[in-house]
C-alpha cells in the first residue's frame, strides 16, 4: 500500500490488496524543508546598489558626468541595476534549489506569486501616481489610457514609442517581473527527474551555463536589428538572464555547501571579503575607464559595448555578492560592513528609494532654481538622498511593511487552495479514501529517499521567498543550533502530524481542539509480516473482524481517547 499517511487525529486506510506494499515504519521523522537562512549582507548590497543607480540619476543632469574627471565612475553607476539582478538571482532560487536537494517540494507556485506581486505592485502603483500628478507631462506623462495599462503592468519597454512614459528606471520592473513568473517554470523542469544531490548539483550548474551562453547568443544576435518588433529587446529576459544565471549558480553553489554543512576554504582566509571587493573595483575601473562605453545614461550601444557592459558589470556584482555568500559574517572588514545598521537600514528601504528618487530630482529642479548641467553636484546629491530616504522610510511603513505581511496570509490560503484541488483531483483519480472518512487537515510532503511515498500532514506547503533564519533545525520550529529533536520526539510527531504553534487555527492546518476525533478508530491497521499482533500488560491488543489489530504505537492509549493535552498531543 503506497497511499497517504494521516495523523492519528485524520489517520485514513484506503483498501488495498493484500499483496501491497508494507506501510513504512510511521515512527521515521517526517520529511522537511532544508534549514532557512539569512544572509544578512544583503541588506548592505541593496543599499549600496540603489545608492550607485542614485549616483548615475543625479551627477547627469547636474553637469558632473560630462564635466569631471570622475564623471566616468559616476556614469558606471548603473552598475547597481545589474548587482539588483544578481540579488533576485540567488535569493529567489536559492530555497527552490536547495528545497530540491533536500528531497522535499518547494514551495508552491501560487503562493511564491502572491508574495512577488505584493512585494512590488503596491509601491510602485503609489510611486507612478504620485509622480503623474506632481512632475509635469512633458517629463513623465503616458500615452493616454494605453500608455496607463503599459506602465501599470510593466510593459513600457517592450517597445521604442512606449518606452519614455511613466517611472524611468521602471524598464528595469520589466525585466524584474519577467524573471519572477520564469522562476517556478525553470525550477520544475530542473526538478522533474529525482537525483542524488552531487548529481542534481552538476545538473543544476551545466543548465545554468548553457542559459548564460545562450543569453550571450541571443544578446548578440538582437543588438543589430532594426525590425520595429524586436526594438524592445533591451528588457528582454533572455538577453539579461546571463547576470540572474550568475547569482544563480551562486544559490546553487551556496545550497549545497550548507547542505554539507560547511563553507568554501578560500572563505575563512583572511581577507578574503576584501579581495573579493578589490577585484570588484578592477572590474568597475575597466568598465570606467577602458570599455569605451559612453558617459549619457541613455545611448544606442553597438554591439561591442553592450556586450562589454553586460560582462564587466556582472563580474561588478558576482564579487561584491560572494563576501556576503560565503564565510563568516561576523569577520572581517567588508562582511561586518554591508551588515552594519546604517547600510542594512538603507537596504531594507531600498526598493522605496529606487522609485522614488527621479521623482525627488525632478521636484528639487525644478523648485530649486538650479539650473541644468550647472548644478552643484554634492549639494545636490545630499538634496536628493535625504528626502529620497525620508520618502521611502514613510512608503516602507505605510506601505511596503503592511502589503508584506498581508501577502503572508494571502500566500497560505493560495496554497491551501492549491492542496485542496490536488486532493479532489486524487480523489478523482480513485485514491478517495473510505466512505464517510473526511480528509486530513494541512499539506503533505513525501518522504525523501526510495521506497513508497508516504505523506505526512502538518509540514508546510510554504516557504518565504528569502530565507529567515540562520542556523535553525532542519525540522521547522527546531531547537537553534540546527540540533535534532529525539528519536521519541520524531516519531510522536510522525504519528500524531505535527503543526507548528504559529500555523494553529490557520486556514487548512488542524489543531487542538478544531482536529477531528480519529474516524474508523476500529479500522484496524496491517502488520508487516514479520511482526505478530502485539499487547500491552495494561492493555491487551484489540482485533478487528479480519484478525488484524490496531495499537497506538509504544503502547499509548488509541487515538480519540480523552487522554490528550489541551494542544492534542496525547
Amino acid at each position: 500500500m503506497t497511499g497517504p499517511v494521516y495523523p492519528r487525529s485524520a489517520a485514513v486506510v484506503p483498501d488495498a490488496p493484500v499483496d501491497a506494499a508494507p506501510i513504512p515504519d510511521p515512527r521515521r521523522p517526517p520529511a522537511t524543508r532544508p534549514p532557512k537562512m539569512v544572509f544578512p549582507g544583503f541588506d548592505g548590497l541593496r543599499a549600496i546598489a540603489a545608492l550607485l543607480v542614485v549616483v548615475v540619476h543625479t551627477s547627469f543632469p547636474a553637469g558632473f558626468t560630462t564635466s569631471s574627471r570622475l564623471g566616468p565612475y559616476t556614469a558606471r553607476g548603473e552598475a547597481g541595476v545589474a548587482v539588483f539582478f544578481l540579488i533576485s538571482g540567488f535569493l529567489l532560487y536559492r530555497p527552490f534549489v536547495a528545497a530540491r536537494l533536500a528531497g522535499v517540494p518547494a514551495a508552491a507556485t501560487p503562493g511564491y506569486l502572491v508574495r512577488r506581486f505584493m512585494r512590488i505592485v503596491p509601491l510602485y502603483w503609489v510611486a507612478l501616481a504620485v509622480t503623474l500628478n506632481v512632475v509635469s507631462d512633458n517629463r513623465v506623462g503616458v500615452h493616454g489610457l494605453a500608455g496607463v495599462v503599459q506602465t501599470a503592468f510593466f510593459l513600457q519597454g517592450y517597445q521604442d514609442h512606449w518606452a519614455i512614459q511613466g517611472l524611468t528606471q521602471a524598464w528595469t520592473l520589466d525585466i524584474e517581473v519577467a524573471f519572477y513568473l520564469a522562476v517556478p517554470g525553470y525550477a520544475w523542469l530542473l526538478g522533474r527527474r529525482r537525483r542524488g544531490a552531487q548529481a542534481q548539483v552538476r545538473v543544476e550548474l551545466t543548465a545554468l551555463a548553457v542559459t548564460f551562453l545562450a543569453a550571450k547568443v541571443v544578446h548578440f544576435l538582437v543588438i543589430p536589428s532594426k525590425q520595429s518588433w524586436m526594438s524592445g529587446w533591451n528588457v528582454w529576459l533572455p538577453v539579461w538572464w546571463d547576470l540572474f544565471a550568475m547569482g544563480m549558480a551562486l544559490a546553487v553553489v551556496s545550497a549545497r555547501y550548507a547542505q554539507l554543512g560547511r563553507q568554501p576554504r578560500w572563505a575563512g582566509l583572511r581577507g578574503s571579503g576584501t579581495a573579493c571587493w578589490a577585484m570588484a573595483a578592477l572590474f568597475y575601473w575597466v568598465a570606467s575607464r577602458h570599455a569605451d562605453l559612453p558617459l549619457v545614461p541613455i545611448f544606442d550601444p553597438d554591439r561591442a559595448q553592450d556586450m562589454n557592459r553586460h560582462l564587466l558589470y556582472g563580474l561588478i556584482g558576482f564579487f561584491l555578492l560572494l563576501p556576503a555568500v560565503f564565510g563568516r559574517q561576523d569577520r572581517g572588514a567588508v562582511r561586518p560592513l554591508l551588515a552594519s545598521r546604517p547600510l542594512a537600514f538603507l537596504g531594507s528601504i531600498s526598493y522605496g528609494i529606487y522609485l522614488w528618487h527621479s521623482t525627488v530630482i525632478e521636484l528639487v529642479m525644478e523648485h530649486s532654481g538650479w539650473q541644468l548641467w550647472k548644478i552643484p553636484y554634492l549639494p545636490f546629491l545630499l538634496v536628493v538622498v535625504v528626502l529620497t530616504v525620508a520618502v521611502a522610510t514613510a512608503t516602507n511603513y505605510l506601505i511596503e511593511r503592511p502589503c508584506i505581511r498581508l501577502s503572508h496570509s494571502w500566500a497560505r490560503r493560495a496554497d491551501a487552495w492549491v492542496v485542496r484541488r490536488r486532493g479532489q483531483a486524487a480523489a478523482g483519480a480513485g485514491t478517495a479514501p473510505a466512505s464517510g472518512v473526511p480528509r486530513p487537515h494541512g499539506p503533505t510532503v513525501p518522504f525523501p529517499g526510495p521506497g513508497p511515498v508516504v505523506a505526512v500532514v502538518g509540514v508546510p506547503g510554504d516557504s518565504p521567498t528569502v530565507p529567515l533564519l540562520t542556523g535553525s533545525a532542519a525540522r521547522p520550529g527546531g531547537p537553534p543550533g540546527g540540533r535534532q529533536r529525539p528519536a521519541e520526539a520524531d516519531a510522536r510527531q510522525a504519528a500524531d502530524g505535527w503543526v507548528p504553534r504559529a500555523w494553529r487555527g490557520q486556514p487548512g492546518m488542524a489543531s487542538g481542539a478544531d482536529r477531528p476525533a480519529r474516524p474508523g478508530a476500529d479500522l484496524p491497521s496491517r502488520p508487516s509480516p514479520d511482526r505478530p499482533a502485539r499487547s500491552t500488560p495494561d492493555r491487551p491488543a484489540r482485533t478487528s473482524s479480519d484478525g488484524l489489530e490496531w495499537i497506538g504505537p509504544g503502547g499509548r492509549p488509541e487515538p480519540g481517547s480523552d487522554e490528550r493535552g489541551p494542544a492534542g498531543r496525547p
